[in-house]
C-alpha cells in the first residue's frame, strides 16, 4: 500500500526516547489490536497518541505499562524494557486515565498516604497544590466524587510520584469545559513546562491541538503518521481555485497527476484540491495553469482535517 505519511517513524536511539516500540504486536486470542506497531516519543515532548475506536491505542498503552505482555516485537519505556524491567517502569511513569482505579471508600487523604506508602517518591505540598487547583477536599471519599472529580484526582495522584513520563488515556472525556481548562492548564503550565514527558490520549482533538507538539495517528493497530504538529500544519493544506469558466476534464486529469495532490473535488466553476507534502511548489503550479485562473486559495487544515484524511485514506487502501 501507497505510504500515508511524509516523514515515518525512525530510529531514536533506544534510551534516547521516553518510548520505544518496534514491531510491537499484542492481541486478545486470535484478534490483533496492535499489529507491527513502531512508535517512538522524544523526551520532554507532549505527544497526541490518536486513533479512531479499536484503533489498539489503549491496547498499547496498557502493553507500556506492563499490564500486559507483548505477543510479538519489543517496547522499552525510558530505556526500560516493558517486559524484563515492568517495575522499573512503573517507578518512573505516571498514569491517569477515564477508568476510575481509585479505591472508593477511601479519602482523599487516605489515597494520598497509600500512593506515598507504595511509592519511590512522593511529593505532598505538590499534590495538595494540585487539589486546591481542582477544588478537591480531603475529607471526602473517593466514591462521593463527580466522575471528573475523580479523574482529576488520578492526574494529581500520578504526578505525586513526580513521574518522569506521563501517561493519560482519554482523561478528559467525562470533564466539563471549565474542568477540562483547569486540567490542560496543569499540563502546559507545569508538568510540560518541567520537561516531563506527556504521553496522551484522547477522542478530543481539541484537547491535543492545545496541548501536544508531536502527534501519532493509528489504524488497525499500525502507525499512519508521527510528526511534529507545526510540521503536519505545514505541509497538509486544501486549496480552492477559481476558474473564468469550468474547467475542461482534461485540466481535473492534469491537477490529480500534481505531486502531493491526495483529493480533487468540483465545485461549481471551482476545484478544491486536498494536498500533502510541498505545498508551497503546489500553489506555484496551480498559479501557472494554462486556463485563466481567477483565484487560488490556500487554506491550513486543522488536526481534525488532517486525522480524517489519513484514517479515510488508509480505509481506502485496504
Amino acid at each position: 500500500m501507497e505510504e500515508l505519511a511524509n516523514r515515518e517513524v525512525a530510529g531514536s536511539g533506544g534510551a534516547d526516547a521516553a518510548i520505544e516500540t518496534r514491531g510491537l504486536v499484542a492481541g486478545y486470542g486470535r484478534r490483533e489490536a496492535v499489529r507491527g506497531l513502531d512508535l517512538t516519543v522524544p523526551p520532554g515532548s507532549v505527544y497526541g497518541f490518536l486513533g479512531p475506536n479499536g484503533a489498539g491505542k489503549t491496547t498499547t498503552i496498557k502493553t507500556l505499562l506492563g499490564f500486559r505482555k507483548p505477543d510479538g516485537g519489543s517496547a522499552k519505556v525510558l530505556g526500560y524494557d516493558v517486559v524484563g524491567e515492568s517495575l522499573e517502569v512503573r517507578a518512573r511513569v505516571g498514569f491517569a486515565s477515564e477508568v476510575d482505579s481509585l479505591y472508593g471508600g477511601m479519602t482523599v487523604r487516605r489515597l494520598c498516604r497509600f500512593c506515598r506508602d507504595v511509592g519511590r517518591t512522593w511529593d505532598q505540598a505538590l499534590v495538595d497544590r494540585y487539589l486546591g487547583v481542582f477544588g478537591l477536599r480531603e475529607d471526602v471519599k473517593a466514591r462521593k466524587l463527580s466522575r471528573g472529580q475523580r479523574v482529576q484526582l488520578q492526574l494529581c495522584l500520578a504526578l505525586g510520584s513526580e513521574p518522569e513520563l506521563l501517561i493519560l488515556d482519554e482523561p478528559t472525556s467525562g470533564l466539563d469545559p471549565l474542568a477540562r481548562h483547569a486540567f490542560l492548564k496543569v499540563l502546559v503550565g507545569d508538568v510540560a513546562a518541567e520537561g516531563r514527558t506527556v504521553f496522551f490520549s484522547t477522542h478530543i482533538l481539541s484537547d491535543i491541538e492545545a496541548v501536544a507538539d508531536t502527534i501519532g495517528i493509528i489504524k488497525d493497530g499500525r502507525m499512519l503518521v508521527s510528526d511534529d504538529l507545526d510540521h503536519l500544519r505545514e505541509t497538509h493544506k486544501t486549496f480552492r481555485m477559481a476558474y473564468a469558466e469550468a474547467p475542461p476534464e482534461e485540466e481535473m486529469r492534469a491537477l490529480r497527476e500534481l505531486p502531493g495532490v491526495r483529493s480533487l473535488e468540483r465545485e461549481g466553476r471551482g476545484v478544491r484540491l486536498r494536498v500533502r507534502g510541498d505545498t508551497e511548489a503546489v500553489y506555484r503550479a496551480l498559479e501557472a495553469r494554462p486556463y485563466e485562473v481567477r483565484d487560488v486559495d490556500g487554506i491550513g487544515m486543522s488536526l481534525e482535517d488532517i486525522f480524517i484524511a489519513y484514517v479515510e485514506e488508509a480505509e481506502g487502501g485496504r
